[in-house]
């Protein structure tokens, strides 16, 4: 039985818990893009952090040094990566372009057939080649274009400085947060940091292997059917869920072209390999880094995707994972798991 101090602390606690999500959701409504921008900075950090930590283990060099090597490794990545990859993306891209009027055609053709598909016709253009952007039309709206594109600069950009300042002192930022709780707490916000800390690092390592896995084995795939679409499956596969099934519309709209046989099995072939990865390799490896429940997962990366379009789509993932830990750690072991205390002891405590 609990007192009725015990009692009363555990609802004033459960109250202050619900009125912090409540003003996390409210804060992630109306300055959401902000706040991810912070936590791309976070995640971006422990991988700096990652790297840095295995560069002290193997060079015996320091934090700072390590982390330098670090960044320099990994954007050293990022452009030979793009160096090399450039051409092909550049390419495929061009492909998508040249060849989605024919798909489109054939697509009409294909509706043609039936009777509904007459109705859907109906809404579609006639010249389909309106639909692609030209270069006029473009050209016309390039004090957009170089607005928007001077915003996602200015993002990537706060992002790395503030990722690199998090990696180069995290106990000042760490130690800086817990001291905003009382002293006793203090330890156990220090703990829960960490284990978010290592949940994003299992995340990061759970990501990179099943994009590998789905790039390497779409490129054979593809390869033997002579369809150069593998990389972009790659790129859109650090989406779970969703990014995956995104690619197989560039996919179709490709493999139309050569008739709706290869179509067919290409996105067969896609459909199996997306299968096995999802409910075979995938949840192998979450398992033994991140267990993130798929449902949850879906139902996260819509509202984030909402609320904050294409960035929350892509933070929405490791974001819950977090979520996950810290609520499971102070909420449930904390608070609901607890072994209620005698009510002399909660008064010491």
């Amino acid at each position: 039985m609990l007192d009725i101090y015990t009692y009363s602390k555990r609802v004033v606690i459960t109250a202050a818990i619900v009125l912090l999500v409540g003003a996390a959701f409210y804060m992630l409504g109306t300055h959401g893009h902000f706040f991810l921008l912070v936590f791309a900075a976070i995640l971006l950090a422990t991988l700096f952090c990652s790297i840095a930590d295995w560069l002290v283990r193997v060079l015996r060099s320091g934090w700072g040094l390590s982390v330098l090597l670090a960044v320099v490794l990994v954007f050293g990545f990022l452009v030979a990566s793009f160096y090399f990859l450039a051409p092909t993306v550049s390419r495929q891209i061009q492909e998508m372009r040249d060849t989605a009027p024919e798909a489109i055609a054939r697509v009409q053709d294909w509706l043609a057939t039936f009777g509904l598909g007459q109705t859907v016709l109906q809404s579609v253009p006639d010249d389909v080649s309106n639909v692609l952007p030209e270069k006029k039309s473009l050209l016309s709206n390039i004090s957009q274009i170089f607005s928007v594109t001077l915003s996602i600069l200015a993002d990537f950009l706060i992002v790395i400085v503030t990722a690199i300042f998090f990696a180069i002192s995290p106990k000042v930022y760490t130690v800086g947060f817990t001291k905003l709780f009382a002293v006793r707490y203090r330890s156990r916000i220090m703990e829960v940091l960490g284990k978010c800390y290592d949940t994003l690092q299992k995340w990061l390592l759970a990501m990179l292997l099943a994009m590998a896995i789905i790039g390497i084995s779409t490129a054979i795939a593809f390869n033997l059917f002579g369809m150069p679409m593998a990389f972009i499956s790659f790129l859109f596969a650090f989406v779970p869920n969703i990014g995956p099934w995104i690619a197989a519309v560039p996919i179709g709209l490709v493999g139309l072209t050569a008739g709706p046989q290869v179509v067919m099995y290409a996105l067969l072939i896609y459909g199996g390999i997306q299968f096995i990865e999802s409910y075979a390799i995938t949840p192998l490896i979450f398992q033994k880094t991140v267990d993130l429940p798929p449902a949850l997962l879906l139902f996260f990366q819509v509202i984030l995707g909402i609320l904050e379009g294409g960035l929350g789509l892509f933070l929405a993932a490791p974001l819950l994972a977090v979520l996950m830990v810290v609520i499971n750690e102070l909420y449930i072991k904390d608070l609901i798991e607890k072994k209620p205390l005698d009510a002399s002891e909660e008064k010491v405590s």
